[in-house]
């Protein structure tokens, strides 16, 4: 045949002239070679060029798939990339010119270069399928051992997987990747909760999160960490450190509200608590069973534990009120009573609780006075004697004395008295008298004198009692019983008196006390301390 004039010596069945004609190439059997994607097909049309073009830019391609870009859409590309390729082959080989345009006898011919390319394309297609085929068993057996948790045996069956199943099916490998990527946060988090459970909760929070999670037990395996965790610091909390109650308490409202089917467990957790009440320290107790009875109650499985609190508060309460009692800390036992009385005012310890609130009070009265006896005040006095404040176990102010007293402004008085009229501790006091100013009283005698260094006339002298102002308290109630002024008298107008004077004599005093023997004074207090 001529070549078509004005062509540049082509054939429509791709074959070129070099001197002499060249075979015709059967289309389906370049296109066959070509679906290789190793320029097979070009070759056999003698296009060099182009099948080294084909074979870098499939390199190209899947370099990239396996590597970088393994998402399905990019194995579409590369699809589309083997479509046009194979079609353009069969293109330049003539296409449905082919047939048409040739003698039978060329036909056995075409049939040898189909064997060719089939001899080419198969051994391609069969080594991208029995890979692929490999990768999805090796991808499902790692897969179903990751689905029962058991990753140390999923991870050697995905390290299996190599460049040549990337090359075959890389959305698949990425999809493996992912998965191994998981196991190795499932296998840390179990490395971790040995030692660190709320580490490993919170890897096994980022495995959940990762797309190559299958385990569906990481739920349930969080909820045991948090769940083990908050039993240890609820045993924490059994010697009584608050801190650790409030923490183990959020963890179970935590489980409680962020993983359903878990009540079971949690009231397993809460019964062991609960089981350790009460403590042998009660105060530690009752810190306890404050903080459990403080929370509110929302109708879930935490609820409970106001059953507990009512079973142990009021013995831990009391207890505990014994204990501080027992310290002499008897503000705060007297606190715990009354708490008692005031949250179980009808429980059989209400009467132990009154009795304790009772002594507390009488403690912490006396505790009080004794500072105010002690404590000085103005005019030489205690505090007391300007603050008065009661003392309920101290005895009435009633019936015959002696009723033994605290006396203070006077020493000289105060020593003078019998023993058994004063009070040896402020516990035994009945009485307080307070000693104001002496002043002169009511007049005894007056007697005359001679004046020894000068001549003169008689000197008239008064003697007169020793006016003393006294307030007397009731210890019991603290009130003022007595405002009144005691006469102490005595002897009066002796030989001989005494005075001091400088420079010219100027006689004897008009008036002076009388000499008051014990016994005087005693007279005159008696009317206060034995009415």
């Amino acid at each position: 045949m001529d070549p078509i004039p004005g062509s540049s010596g082509g054939r429509p069945d791709g074959s070129r002239q070099n001197g002499r004609d060249a075979q015709p190439r059967d289309p389906y059997a370049v296109a066959l070679a070509n679906a290789s994607l190793l320029g097979v097909g070009y070759l056999m049309l003698g296009r060099r060029r182009l099948a080294a073009g084909t074979v870098s830019v499939t390199i190209a391609l899947v370099i990239v798939h396996a590597l970088a870009a393994r998402a399905v859409w990019f194995q579409g590309v590369v699809l589309l990339w083997w479509a046009a390729v194979t079609v353009h082959g069969w293109y330049l080989a003539g296409g449905r010119s082919w047939r048409t345009g040739h003698l039978v006898g060329e036909h056995g011919r075409a049939g040898r270069q189909r064997l060719i390319a089939l001899g080419v394309v198969v051994p391609v297609l069969v080594a991208v399928g029995a890979l692929r085929l490999d990768a999805v068993r090796i991808e499902q057996d790692a897969a179903t051992a990751h689905r029962a948790g058991r990753c140390a045996q999923a991870l050697p069956v995905l390290r299996r997987l190599w460049f040549g199943h990337r090359v075959a099916d890389a959305p698949l490998t990425a999809r493996a990747d992912d998965q191994l990527e998981a196991c190795r946060l499932l296998m840390q988090a179990e490395r971790q909760a040995g030692s660190d459970r709320l580490r490993a909760a919170e890897t096994l929070r980022a495995y959940r999160a990762h797309p190559g999670a299958l385990w569906p037990g990481v739920d349930v395996r969080r909820a045991d960490l948090f769940l083990a965790q908050a039993g240890q610091e609820l045993g924490t909390a059994l010697t009584g450190d608050i801190g650790a109650l409030e923490t183990g308490f959020g963890r179970l409202t935590r489980v409680l509200g962020e993983f359903p089917g878990q009540e079971a467990k949690i009231q397993a957790v809460l019964d062991g608590f609960l089981g350790g009440l009460p403590l042998k320290d009660s105060c530690a107790t009752r810190t306890i069973t404050d903080w459990l009875g403080g929370q509110a109650a929302g109708g879930s499985a935490l609820d409970h534990v106001g059953d507990a609190v009512t079973r142990v508060a009021p013995a831990a309460i009391v207890g505990c009120g014994d204990d501080l009692a027992s310290g002499k800390d008897w503000k705060e036992a007297r606190a715990q009573y009354r708490q008692l009385l005031d949250q179980y005012p009808g429980h059989p310890f209400a009467g132990r609780a009154r009795q304790g609130v009772k002594r507390a009070t009488l403690e912490i009265e006396l505790a009080h006075f004794r500072r105010l006896v002690k404590r000085p005040g103005s005019g030489g006095k205690p505090a007391y004697c300007e603050r008065p404040a009661p003392y309920h176990g101290a005895a009435p102010y009633r019936g015959r004395g002696p009723h033994r007293a605290m006396l203070f402004g006077n020493d000289g008085h105060r020593r003078k008295l019998p023993s058994s009229w004063l009070a040896k501790d402020p516990a035994d006091a009945v009485l307080v008298i307070c000693v104001g100013e002496i002043s002169f009283g009511s007049t005894v005698r007056s007697c005359y004198y001679e004046p020894i260094h000068t001549v003169g006339p008689l000197e008239k002298v008064a003697f007169r009692k020793r006016k003393v102002s006294v307030r007397v308290y009731e210890v019991r109630t603290g009130k003022l019983v007595s405002r009144t002024s005691l006469q102490i008298g005595g002897s009066s107008c002796p030989a001989r008196i005494h005075y001091t004077y400088y420079g010219i004599d100027p006689g004897p005093p008009s008036e002076k006390y009388v000499k008051s023997s014990t016994a005087d004074v005693r007279a005159a207090y008696a009317s206060l301390i034995r009415p």
